[in-house]
């Protein structure tokens, strides 16, 4: 069957665009389990790999990222540290003092920060 030799020679990208697309849509991964279903008996390589990707797919999705907030005021510990980070944003500004401002007021959580520990 035509079908067989396509399955078996997929490129990896491709398998991931296949798993990538089980993921976002799971009217695709039901259509899947009913095609396996269906060619258990006549190709069960073919179902074998429909199998895989419905396998790989669940993985993937049921993997949690987990992510911290990130603080620059955590890593502001000396005046030095302070100044440069100021500078940076001010060099890095879009022109309306956004940046500025943020880093201002990030420096000022720091500097609190390390008055409260001595």
């Amino acid at each position: 069957m035509n079908n067989k030799r396509r399955a078996q020679h997929l490129a990896p990208p491709a398998e991931s665009g296949i798993i990538e697309d089980i993921i976002a849509n799971p009217e695709i991964a039901h259509a899947l389990s009913l095609d396996a279903d269906d060619l258990k008996l006549d190709e069960p390589d073919i179902a074998i790999r429909l199998i895989q990707w419905q396998e790989r797919a669940q993985y993937l999705a049921d993997r949690k990222t987990t992510f911290t907030d990130f603080d620059v005021a955590d890593h502001l510990h000396t005046r030095e540290d302070m100044d440069a980070f100021l500078e940076a944003c001010i060099e890095e500004d879009p022109g309306d003092g956004s940046l500025i401002k943020l880093a201002r007021d990030r420096v000022a959580r720091a500097t609190r920060r390390l008055n409260t520990k001595q």
